[in-house]
């Protein structure tokens, strides 16, 4: 049988060693390989502390069948979570077309609205990665997308609006305000919940959710640092700001931001591959 190997790294034309996303010739090893990474990023989410007490939405698009999203089931835990836990949802009914081997058909309809609402509405998203953790949780009761206050932050400029909490509760009666909301953004402040982020890949969706929730978590140390004492902050410019999105805002740069937390989660798993 096939395995899923970790992406291999290749060379540019500039001389720069740089990891390029795998290729498949195969649907089925396309679509393991889909499901293993969503899996793995339930692992990494485990890993960086957000199993227990926190809520966490996480799912991919399908890699063969674009109108199935995989989710995961309610109530088990992230460090525990494997390939054949997720459940399959049809995108235009919300009906699980696929329980999994365990053949638990309960996940947590909430945060499961709100992403296939993205879905059908943004055909280029094809990750989702949500949840109420430390920084964005405190961050999200201003109802304010995050300053560009440093250079990582030029990832989302102009890029992250803010969901309304009632058009979070009430996503799958109005799936369009969600879209909406979100517009052609990589993210949202969840009114008083916590973050979302989106990508074409899982591991990009992951990989600019780790950074966007240091980033809340840095402006609200610095603003009670800087600003409790009378000072004011220094913004990054819009000009440089774009320019620095420019170089590192692609979908390819997502991607590889997140291989490294894939590389650990495999290498302290023992695995060699994405299949899990």
């Amino acid at each position: 049988m096939a395995t899923l190997t970790v992406p291999p790294v290749t060379t540019n034309t500039r001389g720069f060693r740089r990891p390029n996303p795998p290729t498949f010739t195969d649907d089925a090893i396309k679509a393991r390989y889909q499901k293993g990474s969503l899996a793995l990023a339930a692992r990494i989410m485990d890993m960086n502390g957000w199993g227990v007490g926190c809520s966490i939405g996480l799912s991919a698009r399908d890699a063969v069948n674009p109108n199935v999203v995989w989710v995961l089931p309610r109530g088990k835990p992230l460090v525990t979570i494997v390939s054949q836990d997720l459940i399959g949802v049809d995108l235009a009914t919300g009906d699980i077309v696929d329980a999994g081997a365990s053949g638990k058909k309960d996940y947590d309809a909430l945060y499961v609205a709100v992403h296939l609402a993205i879905y059908n509405g943004r055909p280029d998203v094809n990750g989702i990665v949500s949840g109420h953790t430390p920084y964005g949780r405190v961050f999200s009761t201003r109802g304010e997308p995050p300053k560009i206050l440093w250079q990582d932050s030029c990832t989302f400029y102009k890029k992250v609006n803010v969901l309304p909490f009632n058009v979070g509760l009430e996503a799958a009666k109005n799936p369009q305000a969600v879209v909406d909301a979100l517009k052609d953004g990589k993210g949202l402040v969840m009114q008083n919940r916590g973050l979302l982020t989106c990508q074409g890949t899982i591991e990009g969706a992951l990989a600019i959710y780790l950074r966007l929730e240091n980033l809340t978590g840095g402006q609200t140390i610095v603003e009670a640092a800087v600003k409790g004492r009378g000072g004011e902050l220094t913004y990054v410019g819009d000009e440089e700001a774009q320019f620095t999105q420019r170089a590192v805002g692609s979908e390819h740069h997502a991607w590889a931001m997140g291989l490294p937390s894939y590389w650990r989660i495999t290498k302290r798993l023992g695995l060699d591959s994405y299949t899990i």
